[in-house]
């Protein structure tokens, strides 16, 4: 049976057998303390007990196969015993012990060659790790956890799969109220990782939101897929993926021995999979917090109450640079909310609705009631409590019912916020929870939070990527060659011919004045002085000629495009695992002046490159900027589908046009950089 089919015996266990004393005598003890009622089967050679259970000598004198064991033992014996527990058909093994393809060589050691004979020693059998905490199964009573934990015996709930340890230690520490289902680590995922995880989250319909803390996927493929099938169960994801900086992806490879990808890569993924991205574990759980509540919001327009100006002034400006919008009451739903109030009270969104009836649960329900009679997706409720036990928060908390009372009436979404994280007392948390509304804590967290999951109401998981396969040795294509392959493949390039340094002046009449001039032979033509745009005559041709560099005798005479609206960067390059990356954007100097990208997937609809080049900054020229002619960005479009393909269809690591130059008649790539695998 296959990895996948497997684990879901591993994660929930009726018999476990566990190697080693002190990690193991730790799970035993966290299992109790989580109310786990199967059998417990400690091995150790030379103890009788165990945390006060019975031990076995050797793995063959267990009563059974485990459906889950718990190694910690040496790198060494660890590959022993999983041998072992593989040949009797063990369910799965979590596999404490490191030094394995994380460490590469040390000590003599070759930790890679250790890891594959760990494999071949686990056959079908899947094993979590090596290099790995374990899991908690808050679901089933479940700890395979080496430490202590915070989860709590639970009925539904967010499952995280996490490739830290000390992360996943951290987040199930966590006092933010996220109901944890499972918390799985990974470590390097030898045989079974986040997508035999994710397998398990999606079949389990206690599961109602999923979060990710990694730093590569192993098989986009699948995962892409797996996303697909979460979406249909109505179960949505949300990705902290670690190892996007230069030296975050250094520190990812050298701890866990996994590929950690780019940013734009990684980003260009998550978004063609529908899973939602942040920043920080706190992110995350606000994040999950909200999805567990009652999944992703249904858009993005929100309604916010507070009974301070300063506060809903505060929330405008952080949601400026989100997605979210305040949207004005309709003149109806304003009658009906001023009714309710003082002639001191201005109604508006954001709403400062003062203090005229605070701690009167009556009163501040009905306004509230009206407030969320109305086509937003969420009504907020900024409110912070007083949290020392000699503050009296009686009154908070009557706000916070009275919201939940508000929204039992109109069966609308409400989620309170506190300002500051720490400003959140467990009587208002009961009360939230009582009326089923989340509390998020931290204003910018939950700005975050509820931004991503306005981005899941639309955002939706397509087809799986192409795949692509890694490469060794590359070579430069010159430019000219370069150009002949596009125009092979219907890319649109400038009339232009390969010469000599001695034929350029005839070369230059044959194709036409104005000329463009370029050296061949350089990755860099700009920065070396080997370009020069609108040569006009042969004067100007030869003066420039004489202050291109002397060592250059190749070049690349073409015609110089006119009327241009604007110049775009594009660029497809094999980004493995991941998949063909696709990079729009300013073109020609502002590249790198501007960092104005966007990043797409290969395969990519006409609508979806459309959609993303109208995100780029320099779109408005493209469109006709104050009264200037239009680009022909069906031409652009075109032309990209068609460098696409060029792409994919050969032995290509990398093509680059910057710029295509877009006109209002047609887009031409002038400039091409182009990189073949050996």
């Amino acid at each position: 049976m296959a990895a996948e089919q497997l684990l879901a015996r591993t994660l929930n266990p009726r018999s476990i057998a566990l190697f080693g004393t002190g990690p193991a005598q730790s799970v035993i003890e966290q299992c109790r303390k989580l109310g786990y009622t199967g059998e417990l089967w400690p091995v150790h050679p030379t103890r009788e007990t165990l945390a006060g259970v019975k031990c076995f000598k050797t793995v063959a004198d267990l009563p059974h196969p485990p459906d889950a064991a718990f190694v910690a033992v040496n790198r060494h014996a660890t590959i022993e015993v999983i041998a072992q527990l593989a040949k009797i058909g063990t369910g799965g093994a979590v596999c404490y012990a490191s030094g394995f393809s994380e460490s590469g060589m040390h000590s003599g050691v070759d930790g890679v060659a250790l890891q594959k004979q760990l494999k071949n020693a686990a056959g079908e059998m899947p094993i979590l790790g090596p290099n790995c905490y374990g899991y908690i199964n808050a679901l089933d009573g479940i700890a395979l956890w080496p430490d202590q934990h915070g989860c709590k015996p639970l009925t539904s709930g967010a499952a995280i799969v996490s490739q830290s340890g000390n992360v996943g230690l951290n987040l199930t520490l966590q006092q933010r109220g996220l109901d944890l289902a499972y918390l799985v680590t990974v470590g390097n995922q030898a045989t079974a990782g986040v997508e035999e995880c994710l397998e398990v989250f999606i079949d389990d319909s206690r599961v109602t939101a999923i979060g990710l803390f990694i730093e590569a996927i192993v098989d986009p493929i699948r995962f892409a897929k797996l996303a697909l099938k979460a979406d249909q169960r109505n179960l949505r994801i949300v990705a902290l993926q670690t190892g996007r900086s230069d030296a975050g992806a250094m520190i990812a490879a050298s701890h866990t021995a996994s590929l950690a990808g780019r940013r734009s890569a990684y980003q260009a993924f998550f978004n063609r999979c529908g899973v939602a991205m942040v920043d920080t574990p706190v992110e995350l759980i606000e994040t999950l917090k909200l999805l567990i509540q009652d999944g992703a919001l249904t858009g993005n327009k929100l309604v916010s109450l507070s009974c301070s100006g300063g506060e809903a002034s505060l929330i405008a400006d952080l949601c400026e640079k989100t997605s979210l919008v305040f949207e004005p009451f309709a003149n109806d739903q304003h009658s009906r909310i001023s009714e309710t109030l003082t002639e001191l009270v201005t109604v508006g969104n954001p709403f400062d609705y003062h203090t005229f009836m605070w701690g009167d649960r009556t009163a501040t329900a009905n306004t509230f009631t009206q407030v969320m009679f109305g086509p937003q997706d969420a009504t907020l409720l900024i409110l912070d409590t007083p949290p020392r036990n000699d503050h009296d928060s009686k009154t908070w908390v009557t706000a916070a019912q009275s919201l939940g009372d508000a929204a039992t009436a109109t069966k609308r979404r409400g989620v309170i916020i506190a300002t500051l994280p720490e400003c959140v007392t467990e009587e208002v948390r009961t009360a939230a929870t009582a009326a089923n509304l989340v509390v998020l804590q931290g204003l910018n967290d939950a700005i975050i939070a509820l931004n991503a999951a306005a981005w899941l109401s639309t955002n939706h998981p397509e087809q799986p990527p192409a795949t692509v396969t890694a490469f060794t040795a590359t070579k430069l294509i010159n430019e000219a060659d370069a150009k002949s392959l596009l125009q092979k493949n219907h890319v649109t390039v400038p009339i232009g011919k390969k010469s000599t340094r001695d034929d350029v002046a005839k070369t230059a009449t044959e194709v036409g004045y104005p000329i463009t001039l370029k050296g061949l032979g350089l990755a860099h033509k700009s920065e070396s002085g080997a370009v020069r745009v609108g040569l006009q005559n042969e004067q100007e041709l030869t003066q420039a000629l004489t202050k291109m560099p002397s060592s250059i005798s190749d070049f690349l005479v073409e015609q110089t495009i006119t009327d241009v609206v604007a110049e775009i960067l594009v660029s497809i390059r094999r980004d493995p695992p991941v998949g063909w990356l696709i990079t729009l954007g300013a073109g020609g100097v502002y590249t790198e002046l501007w960092r104005d990208t966007t990043y797409l997937l290969a395969p990519v609809s006409n609508s979806q490159i459309e959609s993303a080049i109208s995100e780029i900054r320099i779109a408005p020229l493209l469109k006709g900027f104050r009264g200037k002619p239009a680009g022909n960005i069906n031409a652009l479009v075109e032309l990209i589908q068609r460098v696409i393909d060029t792409a994919t269809n050969n032995d290509l690591v990398e093509i680059e046009l910057n710029p295509v130059l877009v006109t209002p008649k047609t887009a031409v790539a002038v400039d091409a950089l182009m990189i073949a695998t050996m």
